[in-house]
């Protein structure tokens, strides 16, 4: 039994940035019936970055545009307690599922729309991809940084995605708290512009003379730092991170140049990078990652090998990483055993996992719409008609 066991959401959203904060609801034990059209979520061929953002959820295939499947949605609407999605502005609306459609069945829910741009302003009706709020917010010209002569970097795909997904989740889980206090539901909204803030908010001053700034990368973009940065070994790369108090003397001592020393703060290291890191690049490459990180950790200096991930195997089919649960593994019908990150949060009282595969394009269908007082004649009408649909089992049309 999760921390939100019987907290029912409505995930109608598409792609990533609507589909993975339920997803994490999910996790947490709520019950998350996706909603999604007869011909799929627009990302299911994608891929991976699909089955990324949907374990453990239940699976409604309805055309919303038909009368017939309205009625469905609303009714469902009826019994949740959140509706979460991603539509751009005026998009529920046109299709009888905004905010104040579902009130009318449901006063006491909490809905809530991660937009691109907001819900206000000249912006707000466009929708669009990740790397545009990086843009927007000066994430890839941070990342190079332009100041320090490169170009900007485009960075990891996905990341203002995921963390409007996860700011989401915490304006959910505080209007749940509200309608548990008071019965009031409500309408909230997030961005992924707002989540590329968060990620740029420690470049982002307002009123009066800001404190030290944190320097910029270096040309190669290895760190900011001669003690924050990654070096390339033997065998690998190591990120150092020698930031604590002593540690960059207990550095040089490692490495054997105690003359070093005498750069005694982090301004002063920062000004003499280019002769410091000229000095220490050498001696790195004299070792492998792995060597160094048990030196440099034996000595009570902050490091950690830089892992190669190969498409997750590293992280995922860790030992440690197994036992400590943030690994977790299910089947699935096509794909056959995934493995996934697992849980990210532990709770004493309340676990969490295990997860349940991604559903198949309208794999519960026939399910819920019993629990929504549907007859097998009424479905089974609805599925001649396109109006809702299941999958069977020669039907190939969706591979994921």
């Amino acid at each position: 039994m999760g921390p939100l066991s019987g907290v029912v959401v409505l995930d109608l959203g598409q792609y990533l940035a609507g589909p993975f904060g339920p997803m994490l609801l999910a996790d947490l034990g709520a019950e998350v019936i996706k909603v999604e059209p007869v011909r799929g979520d627009g990302m299911r061929m994608a891929g991976m970055p699909f089955v990324g953002c949907q374990r453990g959820k239940l699976d409604l295939a309805v055309d919303v545009k038909a009368p017939e499947g309205l009625e469905a949605v609303l009714r469902l609407a009826a019994i949740a307690d959140v509706v979460h999605h991603n539509m751009t502005k005026g998009t529920a609306a046109r299709l009888g599922i905004d905010y104040e459609s579902l009130r009318a069945r449901n006063p006491d829910l909490v809905h809530c729309n991660t937009y691109a741009y907001g819900a206000e302003g000249p912006l707000s009706e466009f929708g669009g991809l990740d790397p545009l709020y990086q843009a927007a917010c000066g994430l890839e010209f941070e990342a190079g940084p332009v100041s320090g002569g490169n170009a900007p970097l485009y960075l990891r795909f996905g990341m203002t995605d995921t963390a409007n997904a996860l700011v989401s989740v915490v304006g959910v889980l505080a209007a749940l708290y509200h309608q548990r206090r008071t019965g009031e539901g409500q309408d909230l909204w997030t961005s992924l512009l707002n989540g590329a803030a968060v990620f740029g908010s420690d470049v982002f001053l307002v009123d009066g003379e800001p404190g030290p700034v944190r320097p910029g990368l270096d040309t190669a973009q290895t760190g900011v730092s001669p003690c924050c940065r990654l070096y390339q070994t033997q065998d690998g790369w190591l990120q150092v991170a020698a930031l604590g108090p002593g540690q960059w003397e207990r550095l040089c001592g490692v490495l054997a140049r105690p003359d070093f020393e005498r750069f005694e703060t982090f301004g002063a290291r920062v000004a003499a990078r280019a002769e410091i890191e000229a000095a220490l690049e050498p001696v790195f490459l004299t070792r492998t990652a792995v060597e160094w990180f048990h030196a440099l950790a034996d000595a009570g200096v902050d490091a950690e090998v830089s892992v190669e991930t190969n498409d997750g195997e590293a992280v995922l089919h860790d030992a440690d990483n197994e036992r400590l649960g943030l690994v977790a593994h299910y089947p699935h019908p096509i794909l056959g055993k995934l493995r996934q990150f697992g849980t990210l949060i532990d709770f004493s009282e309340s676990p969490t996992g295990p997860y349940g595969p991604p559903p198949r394009v309208g794999e519960h269908t026939r399910p819920i719409m019993e629990r929504l007082g549907y007859s097998s004649d009424e479905i089974d009408d609805l599925l001649a008609r396109g109006i809702v649909y299941e999958p069977v089992e020669e039907d190939y049309r969706w591979p994921l």
